[in-house]
C-alpha cells in the first residue's frame, strides 16, 4: 500500500514530469521511439507493396496449398516405406491363398446333383398346464 501513494504522488507531481521530460535520457528513448516507429511503417508499406506485386494473398494461398500437398505426399512415401514389409506380407498372403484355393477347386469334383437332403426337424415345445 505504501508503494501504490508514493507512486501516485509522484505521478500526480507536475514539476517532477516536467524536469523527468526535460531530461537526456527520456528525451533520447523518445526520439529512439519516433524514430523506430516511422522506419517500420515505411519498411512495412515497401514490404506490403512489394507482396501486392507479386501476387497478394492469392498467391500465398496458392503456396500453402503446393506445400500442404507437398508434406502430405512426402507422408505417404514414408508411411509406405515404414509399412512396406507387412504390405508385402500381406500382398504374398493373399496370393498364396489365392493358388490354394484354386489347387483346392481343381482337385475336388464338382457337387453331383444326387446328394442326399436331409429333411429339416422343428422342435416344438410343449406347454405343460398348470393346475
Amino acid at each position: 500500500m505504501p508503494w501504490r501513494q508514493l507512486l501516485r504522488n509522484l505521478t500526480n507531481n507536475e514539476e517532477l514530469i516536467r524536469r523527468l521530460s526535460e531530461s537526456y535520457p527520456i528525451r533520447r528513448a523518445a526520439q529512439l521511439t519516433a524514430y523506430f516507429y516511422s522506419a517500420s511503417k515505411d519498411k512495412f508499406i515497401e514490404q506490403r507493396g512489394k507482396y501486392e506485386r507479386a501476387g497478394g494473398w492469392d498467391k500465398t494461398k496458392k503456396d500453402v496449398k503446393d506445400d500442404f500437398q507437398g508434406v502430405q505426399s512426402i507422408g505417404k512415401e514414408y508411411i509406405s516405406t515404414l509399412f512396406r514389409p507387412y504390405t508385402d506380407t500381406w500382398a504374398n498372403y493373399k496370393e498364396l491363398r489365392r493358388q490354394q484355393e484354386k489347387s483346392r477347386t481343381s482337385t475336388t469334383p464338382p457337387p453331383s446333383s444326387s446328394t442326399k437332403t436331409t429333411p429339416k426337424t422343428t422342435i416344438i415345445n410343449k406347454k405343460k398346464s398348470s393346475s
